[in-house]
């Protein structure tokens, strides 16, 4: 059976040249031109391979690639970057938006197919460890930034495009969660953290008969609470000693780091509030802005809970896990302290009866970003 390759470019000879190239070699070639309709193409056609031009108009082909990646069905098919505007970091910016390699042009016509099928088998190519994280928190704040430019200009063009808006919306919300997913991979204390907390976030939620409208908030803020951690240094966040109280004051910073860099997107106004305020006490003794009481709103606490339970019953570097018995202990204990008493209670009472969705290590049957 032979490859699929998806390539996307807005230049004609470009097109002729690399579909004569690729069918010659018993490629078949689907196209698109540009951002948008290489995500609808990828999905559709699910192809072996994607060729993805970096100039491509609109969303670009790092956006693009980045946007791919972070569809759960298309993760795995590798994305190859193609320009002929080769910039240092070039190569660097595309890695780190997902891409699982770099070509720059003019093409070598004879190595370009068998540099196509080493990919098809494998081949990956990597930004080197040290680079990576600077990579990577300078793509994602570009990123988040032009996916809202983008969401707010379809809609002022016409009305009628608040359909592809909305697609964008979501697409956006897929490849944010995919950042944070990228931080917590990068620290095996943290992986699967997001998805762990909006689990049981969604759970308690139900169980106080919240609004569809307000778990579809809470789900949101849930997965993108921890993405302040792009520009905090993993090494305070994986040190084994105490740390100093600056790099205390650094780590505390990041529920108002992730408000900064989730601000521009106006439809995430409220899950943005609740992230500022995750870390919060009941008791006033939280951070950022010391709120005390019902000052935090149930969103917000369930959040604060779901996050400290299940810090609590995950490894880190500086302190063992503690045990499921052990954890649902400490809510107890620090119910009206810490936590509000009303959510710890409820959350008390769940996790008796359902314990199976709150033990450690459980994996979801099915992805968060599903829920109805």
């Amino acid at each position: 059976m032979p490859y699929k390759i998806l390539y996307v470019e807005d230049n004609i000879e470009n097109k002729k040249l690399i579909r004569r190239i690729l069918e010659a070699n018993h490629y078949i070639v689907v196209e698109a031109d540009d951002g948008l309709s290489s995500i609808r193409a990828a999905q559709e056609e699910k192809p072996d391979l994607v060729l993805m031009d970096i100039g491509i108009p609109g969303i670009n082909g790092y956006e693009a690639a980045t946007l791919i990646k972070a569809i759960p069905e298309l993760n795995q098919i590798p994305v190859i970057a193609l320009t002929a505007r080769v910039m240092e970091g070039d190569r660097e910016r595309s890695l780190a938006a997902g891409c699982d390699g770099y070509i720059s042009k003019p093409i070598d016509v004879r190595k370009f197919p068998e540099l196509i099928l080493s990919f098809l088998h494998g081949k990956r190519e990597h930004v080197s460890a040290a680079e990576e994280p600077h990579y990577l928190k300078e793509y994602s704040r570009k990123l988040v930034q032009h996916l809202e430019k983008k969401i707010m200009e379809l809609r002022d063009k016409n009305l009628k495009l608040e359909k592809h808006a909305q697609e964008i919306q979501e697409i956006c919300l897929y490849v944010i969660s995919s950042l944070t997913k990228a931080i917590e991979e990068k620290d095996p204390y943290t992986a699967g953290h997001s998805e762990r907390v909006t689990r049981y976030a969604i759970r308690i939620a139900e169980e106080m008969a919240l609004q569809e409208k307000e778990i579809q908030i809470l789900k949101r803020a849930s997965m993108l609470h921890d993405i302040g951690k792009l520009v905090i240094d993993l090494a305070y966040l994986n040190k084994e000693e105490p740390l100093t109280p600056e790099e205390w004051a650094c780590i505390s910073r990041h529920p108002t780091i992730a408000a900064s860099i989730l601000s521009p997107i106006k439809f995430l106004e409220r899950e943005v509030e609740i992230i500022r305020h995750h870390s919060e006490r009941w008791d006033g003794k939280g951070y950022p802005d010391g709120l005390k009481g019902e000052e935090i709103d149930d969103l917000t606490g369930i959040l604060i809970l779901a996050d400290s339970f299940d810090a609590m019953t995950s490894d880190r570097c500086y302190k063992r896990k503690k045990t499921f018995e052990e954890a649902v202990e400490e809510i107890r204990k620090c119910s009206g302290t810490h936590f509000n008493p009303k959510i710890a209670g409820i959350f008390l009472k769940l996790v008796r009866k359902e314990k199976e969705i709150f033990m450690p290590g459980v994996i979801a049957l099915e992805p968060i970003l599903n829920h109805p």
